[in-house]
C-alpha cells in the first residue's frame, strides 16, 4: 500500500506504467485490424503511424486514471451510451470503407509532395487515436489496473505521474511496434487477391466491432446474461 508522502521510485513507475500499457493494448481489436492492413498494403510508416495514434489514445486515458480527472471518468460513465453508439458508428463506416478499397492500379495519379504525405501520415494517426478513445472501456481498464497495482496516489506528483503515462505510452507503442514489424514481413506474401482479401477481411472485423458495439446499445438484460455465463 501506498503511503502518503512515499516517493515513487521513477524508474520502476516507468516500467509498471510500460507493462500496464503493453498489456492493455494487447487485446486485438479494430485498431489492430488498421495496423496489420496498412502494414502490408502501404508499408511500414502507414503502420507504425498507425500504432503511433492507438498508443497516445492509450495514453491520454493512462494520463487521465494517473491525475486522478474524476470528471473525465464521470463524463465517461454518464456518457458511455452515447461514445458506444458514435464509437460503433465510425468503425461500421470505416469498416465498410475498407472492404470496398479499391486497390491502385496502373496509371492512378499518386501525390508524392510533402503537405500530402503529412496529411496522410496524420490520417494514420488519427484514425487510431479516435478508434481508441471512443472506447469508454480503456479508461476504466487502465482505472482498475493502476488501482490494483497501487497508483491511484502517483497523480499527487506531477513528475511521478508524467513518469507513469510516458511508461504506458511507450508499452503500448511496442506492441503496435511489434505488430507492425510482424505484418510488415508477411508483406511479400500478399499481392493481387490477396491484398485484396485482406481487404475484406480486415474490414469486416472492423465493422463487426462496429455492429456488436451499436447491438450492445439495445435496452436487453446484457449484464443478467454475462452474469449467467458466469456462472455456468
Amino acid at each position: 500500500m501506498h503511503v502518503p508522502g512515499f516517493a515513487y521510485n521513477p524508474i520502476m513507475l516507468f516500467v509498471e506504467g510500460a507493462i500496464i500499457g503493453f498489456l492493455i493494448a494487447l487485446p486485438v481489436g479494430p485498431a489492430a485490424a488498421l495496423c496489420i492492413r496498412r502494414s502490408i498494403t502501404a508499408g511500414a510508416v502507414a503502420g507504425y503511424m498507425t500504432g503511433v495514434g492507438a498508443a497516445l489514445g492509450d495514453a491520454v486515458f493512462g494520463a487521465v486514471a494517473a491525475f486522478g480527472l474524476s470528471f473525465v471518468e464521470s463524463f465517461v460513465a454518464r456518457n458511455e451510451a452515447w461514445l458506444r453508439g458514435i464509437g460503433g458508428l465510425v468503425l461500421v463506416v470505416m469498416g465498410w470503407t475498407t472492404m470496398r478499397h479499391r486497390m491502385r492500379a496502373v496509371g492512378d495519379p499518386v501525390p508524392d509532395d510533402r503537405e500530402h504525405q503529412i496529411a496522410t501520415h496524420f490520417h494514420f494517426a488519427s484514425s487510431s487515436f479516435f478508434i481508441t478513445v471512443f472506447n469508454p472501456l480503456t479508461v476504466m481498464a487502465f482505472g482498475a489496473a493502476f488501482a490494483g497495482r497501487d497508483l491511484a496516489g502517483v497523480g499527487g506528483s506531477l513528475p511521478d505521474a508524467a513518469t507513469l503515462v510516458a511508461g504506458v505510452f511507450c508499452g503500448a507503442l511496442a506492441w503496435w511496434a511489434i505488430l507492425c514489424t510482424a505484418s510488415v514481413a508477411l508483406r511479400q506474401h500478399f499481392t493481387g487477391k490477396g491484398i485484396l482479401w485482406l481487404n475484406r477481411i480486415a474490414g469486416a472485423v472492423i465493422l463487426a466491432f462496429g455492429v456488436v458495439a451499436l447491438i450492445s446499445l439495445l435496452p436487453l438484460p446484457w449484464r443478467h446474461w454475462a452474469r449467467v455465463l458466469e456462472l455456468t
